[in-house]
């Protein structure tokens, strides 16, 4: 009886589902940084912990002559024509720049938040993709359980006795005494009444439970795969298989190329965390995929592999991996087959040395300490050693690369950005792919944005049959583009907005690191067509 009065009277109460990014772990907050016209913005969008619920945006301007900030939701399927009106972001207390506001995120799936700033410099809008699913079915505390089964049964309680009423005592004459005929018409009445709202709570029972399973359909199950790494010709191949289970399989048929590559996979030694690997396998069917390993030490591994998908919405798939063969003399048996795939060694956590001989060893860095790279130039993480890191804390991540003879290094674009990054937490409860622009991928802005300039109010181009076809015939065309050919097809999308075409030797990442603990960067940039990785330690509290 509680449940049929709480799953009929209270639905709203229970139907309490968490959101949270699925395109990193551990991180639902959406951090980028872009251009709005003449305005150089930071933002960051805090999801809400239910479904529908408020997501809250900071958007932080580089300049007092901001008049107002208006934030809003916008969906891929539905469009610009089917967004909500916007909301004003108020500026924040003793934090010049800064604004702050409540978006209401109504449905799930791909969507971004549109930032309008209006000023001295006229008008200017910026789209951040975020994606709002449904992660976790929160349960009711019990104690509000039987308050609401209690309020229930007085409702209906006082609905029988008001129908039994109004079918008796309502029909006397004034001053009529009640006799058997008005007693028997109160129990009919009763009866009647009691028999209506059990109708009503089998309706909304069922009501419930229809919309509970489909709550359950829509809820996000992380992508999980079997990955394993074998020897073919000599060469150590590793090889990942995503669960079907896992997945609606079809949909990985749409997956679109980020930064000119269909899967960006990292490989982190477990424990040790004294091993990097950044590789980029090859698609072989929609659930598999493969790539030449380099010659690292033997070991577990973490594995995170993002892959994206038609609408811009990123994923993750998580997994472990044992590596067996134990490194040779610390180099590479064969070049790899990718030219963008890198790999580096540094000292183990809670250690100065590293354990593993070889001539990639780089020893990790930790803010304002200067460390070495592969190739003789060094790099400077440039932050105050002092200050600690602190959570939920909005940072701009410096880093500086200098040559060997002291001069500013010349970096290159490597996959279309001037520098890529991960962070991982110790215990691996927490990893980020990050970019100049943030947490965000250009690809998934390029692909909003071009959903906001279509006029219909569903998708122009949705997915068929021969999309296969389409992203293997892209990904044929950029493998044999050459390198400038490449740089020339990426960048124009997915430059910073502070990375220009010309020369320049630093290279920033806004991030909000999400927990408390102990993090290392992986920090890579380009110089020389070489690829160069430094590594740094972080203690977040």
């Amino acid at each position: 009886m509680k449940k049929n009065i709480l799953n009929s009277l209270f639905l709203l109460l229970s139907l309490c589902i968490t959101y949270r990014s699925h395109a990193h772990i551990g991180s639902s907050g959406v951090v980028f940084e872009g251009n709005a016209g003449k305005y150089a913005l930071q933002v960051y969008v805090q999801p809400p912990d239910v479904i529908p619920g408020t997501a809250k945006v900071t958007v932080i301007t580089d300049g007092n002559d901001i008049q107002k900030v208006h934030i809003k939701p916008i969906y891929y399927w539905f469009g610009d024509e089917g967004s909500p009106r916007s909301d004003e972001a108020f500026p924040v207390a003793n934090q010049a720049g800064r604004y702050e506001g409540q978006i209401w995120l109504m449905n799930s799936g791909a969507a971004s938040v549109q930032v309008e700033i209006t000023g001295n410099r006229g008008k200017g809008t910026m789209i951040v993709p975020i994606v709002a699913i449904a992660t976790v079915k929160r349960e009711m505390a019990p104690s509000l359980g039987w308050m609401l089964a209690g309020l229930g049964l007085l409702l209906v309680g006082l609905l029988t006795t008001i129908i039994g009423a109004s079918t008796s005592d309502s029909l006397q004459a004034v001053g009529e005494s009640s006799n058997d005929a008005t007693i028997k018409r109160r129990v009919r009445g009763s009866v009647i009444g009691a028999s209506f709202c059990g109708v009503l709570l089998f309706v909304g029972n069922n009501w419930w439970n229809g919309l509970t399973d489909d709550y359950k359909r829509e809820l996000y199950q992380p992508y999980t795969a079997n990955t394993k790494v074998i020897e073919e010709n000599g060469v150590s191949v590793l090889k990942l298989q995503i669960d079907s289970n896992s997945v609606k399989r079809r949909w990985l048929s749409y997956a679109i190329p980020d930064h000119g590559k269909l899967m960006h996979l990292f490989l982190i030694r477990k424990g040790t965390m004294d091993v990097f690997a950044h590789l980029h396998p090859t698609r072989i069917d929609t659930l598999n995929f493969e790539a030449q390993m380099p010659d690292l030490p033997a070991g577990k591994y973490l594995l995170y592999a993002d892959v994206m998908r038609l609408q811009g919405s990123q994923y993750t798939i998580a997994d472990t991996v044992e590596i067996t063969k134990q490194i040779i003399n610390g180099k590479a048996v064969s070049p790899l087959k990718d030219p963008y795939d890198a790999y580096a060694i540094t000292n183990p956590l809670n250690t100065k040395e590293a354990t593993v001989k070889s001539d990639l060893i780089t020893i990790c860095g930790t803010p304002g300490v200067k460390t070495k790279l592969q190739d003789g130039s060094s790099i400077v993480w440039e932050a105050d050693p002092k200050k600690p890191l602190m959570t939920g804390q909005f940072y701009d991540l410096k880093f500086t690369i200098v040559s060997p003879d002291g001069t500013k290094a010349q970096l290159e674009p490597y996959l279309g950005m001037m520098g890529h990054a991960a962070v991982v937490k110790d215990d691996g409860s927490v990893y980020i792919h990050l970019h100049p622009t943030g947490t965000v991928s250009s690809t998934s802005v390029v692909v909003m944005q071009k959903r906001l300039n279509e006029t219909s109010s569903k998708p122009i181009f949705l997915p068929t049959t021969a999309f296969k076809d389409s992203v293997d015939k892209i990904m044929t065309k950029l493998s044999v583009m050459s390198e400038t050919e490449r740089d020339n097809f990426l960048m124009p999308n997915m430059l910073h907005p502070d990375n220009k075409r010309e020369h320049h030797n630093t290279v920033n990442f806004p991030y909000v690191f999400p927990q408390a603990g102990n993090y290392r960067i992986w920090l890579q940039v380009k110089r020389n067509g070489k690829i160069l990785t430094g590594t740094f330690d972080a203690k977040v509290i």
